[in-house]
């Protein structure tokens, strides 16, 4: 996120701050679900805890608020919309449509408040 933490949140923006750590939480969920459907049956445990794992680290290296590689804002965003989307094919390929559905429609809906409202 590039809001400052030091920052009260109130309003739109602190709601749609509060959605885009849960669109977060539901990322790594769905990154799990999609590794548990695709695993192979021995390694599905494996696959369900590295999958999550590897989209953290990500997030953390180049997206999070105090991501260690600093990058234009237009790459993160194409990076984000990347994971996004993926999850969410990932998902509708092992049938779960529905969720892949709301979380993207969801996560749209919060980018374009959060640009909305986005301060200086």
């Amino acid at each position: 996120m590039s809001e400052r933490l030091s920052e009260p949140l109130h309003g739109v923006r602190g709601a749609a701050l509060l959605v885009r750590f849960l669109l977060e939480l539901a990322l790594l969920t769905g990154a799990a679900a999609v590794a548990w459907r695709l695993g192979p049956d021995g390694w599905r445990w494996v696959a369900m805890v590295l999958a999550p794992l590897a989209v953290a680290v990500f997030w953390g290296l180049f997206l999070a608020e105090k991501a260690r590689v600093v990058l234009a804002e237009p790459i993160r965003f194409v990076l984000e919309t990347a994971l996004f989307l993926g999850v969410g094919a990932g998902l509708i390929a092992v049938g779960l449509t529905w969720p892949a559905v709301v979380g993207v429609a969801l996560w749209a809906a919060d980018r374009i408040i959060l640009a909305v409202t986005k301060n200086g």
